[in-house]
């Protein structure tokens, strides 16, 4: 089973948008989680182009439930339960269409926060969804997190921990390579993220519309880099808004999302053979 988690030190640069490309092109079943605690979800209005109601499935159910202790593994993939979106099963909308994901591959999306107020009041979630999340290893089902803006001593710190991989999302610009660099000096990431730079972190970038900065420089001052996605804000908006994909082999943020898949894959089966 992969955990992994992407997150921003800079604002959000496109965290959400490269959490779900990156979920529709993974090359498992996979369940996306947007657990981002900065904004109410932008799955339901984006991705999803406000075709579901907010009652079809969502963190705000889970949160409810794992307060219970009402809920194991098993049940989050349940239809019963209304926790989990199948986005493989849903039927075709002609008019406000769902962006497609390849043939038979089975993702499954809980949106985000609907009711912003309740943020604070399920900090106790971010400790129990580990254990909850590892259980799914049974099914053969890997876990993308989409983690926001991480705030100074997160209360979702938890599930960085838990992650076999964290994607510290970030524009190749100056600005956001100093504001990383300025954040990673702060001990709740710092020894986190120095410990594990080049194994478990990584900085996945994304081209500024001018004055790019290298990945060397990224990759000495801040965190090794994993990828850099393109300045494509319509291939982009497939995923972060729902844009129709009449022709997705010219789209290059999404040719660039196979390209990370693939590789995140052979850090998972490199990882796999130092182990055993």
């Amino acid at each position: 089973m992969a955990i992994i988690a992407l997150t921003s030190l800079a604002g959000a640069p496109g965290v959400t948008t490269a959490a779900t490309a990156l979920a529709v092109h993974w090359p498992r079943p996979v369940l996306l989680l947007e657990a981002d605690t900065s904004a109410v979800s932008t799955l339901m209005a984006g991705f999803f182009r406000s075709n579901l109601r907010t009652t079809d499935g969502g963190i705000e159910k889970l949160a409810f439930a794992l307060a219970r202790n009402a809920l194991d593994t098993e049940d989050l993939l349940d239809g019963d339960y209304q926790i989990a979106i199948p986005v493989h099963d849903l039927p075709p909308i002609p008019d406000m269409s769902i962006p497609s994901i390849p043939d038979g591959h089975k993702l499954w999306v809980i949106p985000g926060f609907v009711n912003y107020a309740i943020v604070d009041g399920v900090r106790g979630l971010w400790n129990k969804l580990p254990r909850l999340l590892s259980g799914l290893d049974d099914g053969g089902i890997d876990v993308i997190i989409d983690l926001g803006h991480l705030d100074v001593d997160d209360p979702r710190l938890p599930l960085l921990d838990a992650a076999d991989w964290v994607l510290v999302t970030a524009s190749s610009s100056m600005i956001d390579l100093n504001r990383a660099y300025r954040r990673l000096e702060l001990p709740d990431i710092n020894q986190r993220a120095r410990a594990f730079a080049g194994d478990r972190y990584w900085t996945l970038l994304t081209s500024p519309a001018a004055e790019a900065v290298s990945t060397k420089e990224f990759g000495t001052h801040v965190l090794p880099v994993v990828s850099t996605l393109p300045h494509d804000p319509d291939g982009a908006a497939v995923f972060s808004h729902g844009r129709p994909d009449p022709k997705p082999n010219k789209n290059a943020y999404r040719r660039a999302i196979r390209s990370v898949a693939q590789d995140l894959w052979v850090l998972r089966h490199r990882d796999q053979r130092s182990v055993s």
